[in-house]
């Protein structure tokens, strides 16, 4: 997904870490121009075969926290 997501009109960041002191443990950052351009990345074919196996794949429920740029 990181390289089609990427390639997304509006598309700021898509990067996937791993935390460092827990393997397994995965962040994905985004950032996208505006919440049109999060909606239409949500609505490609490719994050919905994702979504579809989030049950398998993850190990906990998928967590979405939005931020506000304050500096």
């Amino acid at each position: 997904m990181v390289p089609l997501t990427r390639q997304e009109p509006g598309c700021l960041d898509y990067t996937l870490f791993e935390q460092a002191d827990a393997p397994g443990t995965f962040y994905m950052r985004e950032s996208f121009t505006d919440r049109a351009a999060l909606d239409a990345h949500i609505a490609t074919p490719y994050f919905q075969a994702f979504a579809k196996r989030f049950d398998e794949l993850l190990e906990r429920p998928l967590q979405l926290i939005f931020l506000a740029e304050v500096a």
